[in-house]
């Protein structure tokens, strides 16, 4: 498995986060999921100046409430577009660009950044068409990237209850997404049929069960199986039923039961050692899956 980027990928990314957010912002959420993923997500106003820069990762700018026009530089010639709300952008790594940025008026941008080595990490060794090349696309139209942006920008504004393994499962959609569908070159991606083996399958749930109580990461859980992070999740789901992200949380929450019914043990004790963020994030989605707060069903069991 490839290491975590250097560290002068990791400045370039940060200086370019910092220039994006330079507008005045009415309200700012960020999280960095994993080293190789980064989201934000608020709503400005204003002008942005873009030097020309190398883009460090591949990224995903979605748009809502107001249009945005850009005044793009480039070997000395200008041109100006304006994007509309529910407008995405994709710019590949390695992209360089001058830009000016103007909203008249607030409007909302959720912005995401995939490391070259998830999307390689994804999708490359399944990918048919040869080297994964991303183009330059500054305004599509695309229900199933929007969709899955949102999910990702609500799960973040939740505190990421689920940790890591809900926004490493959307990064990796997205990334075969754009793969398939935005490559320079025509690019297929190969099928994986029949779910997981019985023994892998066996041994992904040991694995879960063990670490319940740990922050749980899509990476780990795919070497466990021997698969690339793709194909390990739409084959937990052909086997399974349900997502990765999807099975952790019950299992959580039925670990958690198991914990509420000792008296020995306080909710907090039980929150922590099943994995949640914190204590108001367990009896959020306790309440939201068992239909009663934790304490409630504590004196109910």
């Amino acid at each position: 498995m490839p290491g975590a980027p250097p560290v002068i990928e990791k400045c370039a990314g940060d200086e370019l986060r910092r220039i994006l957010k330079s507008a005045p912002a009415l309200g700012y959420t960020a999280a960095t999921l994993t080293n190789c993923l980064t989201f934000e997500s608020y709503v400005s106003y204003g002008v942005v100046d873009v030097p020309e820069m190398e883009i460090p990762a591949h990224i995903l700018i979605a748009r809502a409430g107001s249009s945005s026009v850009i005044d793009w530089q480039e070997n000395g010639s200008a041109r100006r577009e304006v994007l509309h709300p529910g407008s995405v952008s994709l710019f590949p790594a390695g992209l360089r660009r001058a830009a000016r940025v103007s909203r008249p008026q607030p409007g909302e941008i959720s912005i995401l950044q995939i490391r070259p080595s998830f999307l390689h990490r994804s999708i490359a060794d399944i990918a048919r068409g040869g080297r994964v090349q991303l183009s330059f696309q500054t305004e599509l139209y695309d229900a199933q990237i929007s969709r899955l942006l949102e999910s990702l920008r609500a799960d973040v504004q939740a505190g990421t209850p689920v940790g890591r393994l809900f926004s490493e499962s959307i990064a990796v959609a997205l990334s075969a997404h754009i793969v398939q569908h935005y490559s320079a070159t025509e690019t297929r991606l190969d099928e994986f049929r029949g779910g997981l083996s019985p023994t892998r399958l066996k041994r992904v749930m040991e694995y879960i069960d063990v670490n319940l109580g740990e922050n749980l990461e899509l990476d780990k859980l795919a070497e466990v199986a021997e698969l690339n992070l793709y194909h390990f999740a739409r084959g937990f789901k052909q086997s399974t039923g349900v997502l990765p992200h999807q099975h952790v949380l019950r299992k959580r929450i039925e670990r958690a039961k198991e914990f509420l019914r000792d008296s020995r043990l306080t909710v907090l004790e039980a929150s922590a050692r099943t994995g949640f963020v914190d204590q108001s994030h367990f009896s959020k989605v306790f309440r939201r899956i068992v239909g009663v707060a934790p304490s409630e069903y504590r004196l109910s069991a």
